[in-house]
């Protein structure tokens, strides 16, 4: 695979909870527990999230292609729409015949937290695994040629009005929370992260998914209270959509339990051009990266950004994700079938190539 050096752009990480779209107002509803026991997972219940935030400019910084961000500013916060030479808006993706070999994992790069390429046939939850794994019933599932390159795969299969269609949840780092740690380098402290996962939607895919994924900071030994989150989801228009968070004021974790909605500070939201989950670039593999920096206590410095298939779609910075928190970092990475309004069709999507790393991960 191809390295992205650290000196073509400054940051990059990606699957979520909640979705934030354009024109909401600040409301947020949710039927998650905000006292979730440390011991169990919280509901499955995602409640419709709108952000709100801040009117900064958000910027492409160093792409790694030639990319130009244009930034809109409105009462739901700050929407940025990064466009680019690319033309990956109308085609984009790539089919699974690549003649690249997709079995990664076996050569781990130093720098990678995590990487899963679905072909080692452990457990999914087990020592140096996910923590969690919501199965649907077996209709999320390791399959063999569902996966890049017509390897195996973890396929997600939507009945028709399903909402939730499973998950896998990842904790790394310290971490308080005993239930969350799986030993996956669990004496660091990791404030900056990139994740990246390769997706593809089945050849007729129709409509908007909603969640995707997340990057956190879990805080507490005695629930799922969180510092911070990095939602990546569908912005309800076939589109990824960033949407950071905040649950710190000054040093102080103020979010109590999972989702605490009516606590959280929402930074503004910014989505990418690339129609993803339009019915025209199904049955296509895409490379989604993000990245999450954490900022400096005291500062407004943390970042937010994402690419597919190398391309910047969006980006935000100068955010204040934990002001002065510094107790526990990013420790967590949800990847997520959540779909609040439910499936408009029976239609499945699939999932290959989880890396977590430490620097840029690049694609096949």
């Amino acid at each position: 695979m191809s390295h992205r050096s650290a000196l073509s752009f400054s940051v990059v990480v990606v699957v979520a909870l909640g979705v934030g779209c354009s024109g909401d107002d600040a409301s947020s509803t949710s039927s998650d527990s905000a006292t979730t026991s440390a011991t169990s997972s919280p509901s499955s219940g995602e409640g419709t999230t709108s952000s709100t935030g801040d009117d900064s400019t958000a910027t492409t910084g160093d792409a790694p292609t030639s990319t130009d961000a244009t930034t809109t500013s409105g009462s739901a916060g700050t929407e940025t729409d990064a466009t680019s030479t690319s033309d990956s808006a109308t085609t984009g993706g790539s089919d699974s015949d690549t003649g690249v070999d997709p079995l990664e994992c076996a050569a781990a790069d130093p720098a990678w937290i995590f990487c899963d390429d679905f072909e080692s046939g452990a457990p999914l939850v087990a020592d140096g695994r996910y923590f969690e794994y919501g199965d649907d019933d077996g209709d999320f599932a390791v399959v063999d040629g569902a996966g890049f390159g017509g390897s195996a795969g973890m396929r997600a299969h939507f009945e028709a009005t399903e909402v939730d269609a499973g998950s896998l949840k990842l904790g790394f780092g310290r971490n308080p929370n005993a239930y969350m740690n799986r030993g996956v380098r669990d004496d660091e402290d990791f404030r900056e992260i990139w994740y990246r996962m390769y997706l593809r939607s089945e050849s007729g895919w129709t409509g908007d998914p909603a969640k995707l994924s997340r990057a956190t900071v879990f805080t507490s030994a005695d629930d799922w209270s969180q510092a911070m989150i990095a939602h990546l989801w569908g912005d309800g228009a076939e589109h990824l959509l960033l949407d950071p968070v905040s649950c710190v004021d000054g040093d102080q974790v103020i979010c109590q339990g999972y989702n605490d909605f009516g606590n959280m500070k929402w930074l503004g939201f910014a989505a990418g051009p690339t129609p993803v989950f339009s019915t025209a670039l199904s049955d296509q593999w895409f490379c989604v990266e993000a990245h999450v920096r954490l900022n400096d206590p005291g500062e407004a410095n943390g970042v937010h950004e994402f690419w597919i298939d190398g391309v910047l779609e969006a980006r935000r910075e100068d955010l204040d994700f934990v002001g002065g928190y510094t107790d526990y970092a990013l420790n967590a990475v949800f990847f997520e079938n959540y779909w609040n309004d439910g499936a408009v069709q029976e239609q499945s999507r699939d999932f290959d190539n989880i890396i977590i790393s430490t620097a840029p991960i690049g694609c096949l």
